[in-house]
């Protein structure tokens, strides 16, 4: 599978759906976070909070920086579903991995 890839130094969105059983649902209060993961290992964002489109449907628009490195970017998408009872919050999480390249020459 190729990579979607961004060039440095421009704003990039990146959007998830969250489903249950085939359908669209929300995580609880309709809140969705991401992180964004350089390919240093360091963050380029951590714990922002997405923007609801609809059910189960969010985005986030995010810069990379001319001098952040290039390379291969983690991008996960996370929110709680409640299980009720003892059971509690479970974390969901969804990931993909973009490419930031160079194309100046």
């Amino acid at each position: 599978m190729a990579l979607d890839k961004y060039e440095r130094g421009n704003t990039i969105k990146t959007y998830v759906d969250f489903k249950m059983s085939g359908n669209l649902y929300d995580p609880s209060g309709n809140l969705a976070w991401i992180h964004v993961l350089k390919s240093d290992a360091t963050y380029l964002i951590s714990g922002e909070s997405g923007i609801r489109d609809s059910v189960g449907e969010y985005h986030y628009f995010f810069e990379s920086a001319d001098d952040d490195p290039l390379g291969i970017y983690i991008v996960e998408w996370y929110g709680y579903h409640d299980l009720g009872g003892s059971f509690g919050a479970k974390k969901l999480k969804q990931r993909n991995q973009i490419e930031i390249v160079d194309t100046s020459g």
